[in-house]
């Protein structure tokens, strides 16, 4: 008996986005969609493949440069392991992260610093994104909130690197060698940047933006005048903003 045209569906989907019709190999027959071009049906496969892996590597590039020769073993295990869940640039690119994230945890990167190097270019393309929608999503009692009152800004990511990874971003090659020490940055996206901006601070300041997680008044954090100069400077670089 011929299967009910949504479950044909989902068997379409499933099939569709499974790493036997992207990659071939055992598995790729399609049960249950038989009357169906399966030749057609990999190269669509392959096709949608395609179109998600070039949103992944567009926010990932040096991620993926680094990956080297181990990059289509991790790309299948990926495949096979986490299908599509959205058409979103970003969102692929963030399961393709904690995917290898997930790996790092049993087996050491190689190199090391690629961890740092794929959380800050996921980081870069998170602030970059869409602002306002993150202005709105980090706002919690805002309305209660005191006039006055500072949090971090929505657009800033705080990334504390075991690696001073900026010299691969900033020559181009992913044959830098970045120096193993701890480096405080923190990626934002200031008013009438053309692009999400790096900065390293010290730890005292990243500490503190770490901190102001949510509204705080400022009275309660200290009563230094120079403080209060050291927050006017923040607010003026976007990572820190006032209530009105």
């Amino acid at each position: 008996m011929a299967k009910p045209l949504l479950e044909r569906q989902v068997s379409l989907i499933e099939h569709m986005t499974s790493a036997a019709a992207i990659f071939g190999g055992a598995g790729g027959s399609a049960p249950g969609l038989e009357g169906i071009d399966h030749a057609l049906l990999r190269v669509e496969a392959q096709f949608s493949y395609a179109k998600r892996m070039e949103k992944i590597t567009a926010v990932l590039p040096r991620t993926f440069e680094l990956l080297g020769s181990s990059r289509d073993a991790y790309v299948r295990a990926f495949v096979e392991s986490w299908p599509p869940t959205t058409l979103s640039r970003l969102e692929n690119a963030c399961q393709f992260h904690r995917y290898l994230v997930s790996c790092w945890r049993r087996e050491a990167p190689d190199p090391p610093c690629i961890c740092d190097v794929a959380a800050f270019e996921i980081a870069c393309a998170k602030v970059d994104a869409d602002p306002e929608h993150q202005s709105s999503d980090h706002t919690t009692s805002a309305d209660r909130v005191h006039r006055g009152s500072i949090r971090r800004c929505p657009n800033v990511i705080l990334l504390r690197c075991a690696y001073d990874i900026r010299p691969i971003f900033e020559t181009g090659s992913e044959k830098a060698v970045p120096m193993k020490r701890e480096t405080p940055l923190v990626v934002a996206l200031p008013p009438g940047a053309d692009g999400p901006q790096v900065f390293e601070v010290v730890p005292a300041i990243f500490d503190l933006l770490a901190a102001l997680d949510d509204w705080t008044d400022p009275q309660q954090l200290a009563a230094d005048p120079q403080f209060a100069k050291l927050l006017a400077e923040l607010t003026s670089r976007g990572l820190i903003e006032v209530r009105r």
